[in-house]
């Protein structure tokens, strides 16, 4: 069996480095940074881009627009998901439950990290729970239990993103070992905290065939950060000194129940978290070649509890979504 079409380390260190705000006397950001330095992001319009990144779904016919979110996929590196009508992708009352269980299991963790001489605002860490990826950027990836009776709480929102994110995946010429290809490769919730500041534009990886669903759990817009895509970066290992010429812009805003699908070659941003609140956003990592998988974001050697007591599915457990205070994440 071929090995793993993997991400070296070595290929993801763009990870390291973020824009950061203007530095407080300890040189990172104190609090959420003025709305003067979260300007509007501009579109670079471009003749190259001929195709649409936003498609509206419907439930009566799924192969228009699934083919048209193919399209856009393969082309821009990207696509919106929204609704066709007044119901939402995926249900309100399903996204604020999420968020609720979401900001408390960050919560437990950010406790864990404490106990462990961690600071998880200031300070780089990786966990097989949570991570954050560079030092004072304030955007903690927390893994989501994907089996067990934890995974139970996420399952409408994971159900209802693959009702949506599965046909267009099918139909992508990413799926080159079909559709039976297409998987589930992991999921997680990463939250913009408030002063979270801006990134530097980035790949998630190098490998063809991954692909992230990104489903805001509250509104995302200029304020609080939406992500920035360069659309057709994907294509030929574009780097940032191109894209002023060869791609335009996008930072499309999303409400809960709408989606962002996005090539994990394409280069892209979190925008800074300009406000006092935190900004969650679930995602699914999908695969669409049996022989890729993301294993390196998360270590599968290094856990706040141990796997043999509690490994990312049951560090988790029922008794975090009880608790409704989140202002440890303001």
């Amino acid at each position: 069996m071929a090995a793993p079409d993997c991400m070296p380390d070595a290929l993801c260190d763009f990870l390291e480095e973020f824009c950061m705000p203007g530095p407080s006397e300890d040189g990172l950001p104190d609090g959420p940074p003025s709305s003067a330095a979260c300007p509007e992001p501009v579109a670079t319009p471009h003749p190259k881009r001929t195709v649409a990144c936003e498609v509206a779904c419907e439930e009566c016919s799924e192969v228009a627009w699934a083919d048209a979110a193919a399209l856009s996929l393969q082309e821009n590196g990207f696509v919106v998901l929204r609704a066709s009508t007044a119901e939402p992708l995926i249900d309100a009352a399903t996204c604020e439950e999420c968020r609720r269980i979401a900001a408390a299991q960050l919560a437990r963790l950010f406790a864990l990290l404490r106990g462990r001489g961690v600071d998880p605002r200031r300070d780089r860490f990786t966990f097989g729970e949570v991570c954050a990826r560079t030092a004072g950027g304030r955007r903690p990836d927390m893994r989501l239990p994907m089996e067990g009776s934890e995974a139970e709480a996420w399952s409408p929102l994971l159900r209802a993103v693959d009702r949506w994110v599965r046909p267009v995946l099918e139909r992508s010429q990413l799926a080159e070992d079909g559709p039976s290809g297409v998987r589930v490769d992991g999921a997680g919730c990463v939250t913009a905290l408030p002063g979270a500041p801006e990134q530097h534009l980035h790949p998630d990886g190098t490998a063809r065939g991954l692909v992230n669903c990104f489903a805001p759990l509250v509104r995302v817009d200029a304020a609080n950060g939406p992500t920035e895509l360069a659309a057709g970066s994907h294509h030929a290992g574009a780097c940032e000194e191109q894209l002023a010429e060869d791609c335009c812009f996008a930072a499309p805003h999303l409400l809960p129940g709408e989606l962002l699908l996005f090539d994990y070659r394409v280069l892209h941003r979190g925008r800074a978290n300009c406000t006092a609140e935190p900004r969650p956003v679930a995602y699914v990592t999908y695969s669409t070649r049996r022989a890729v998988s993301d294993q390196h974001n998360f270590p599968a050697d290094r856990w706040l509890l141990p796997p043999a007591t509690g490994s990312a599915s049951t560090t988790l457990g029922h008794d975090v979504t009880q608790c409704e205070d989140i202002s440890i994440l303001r």
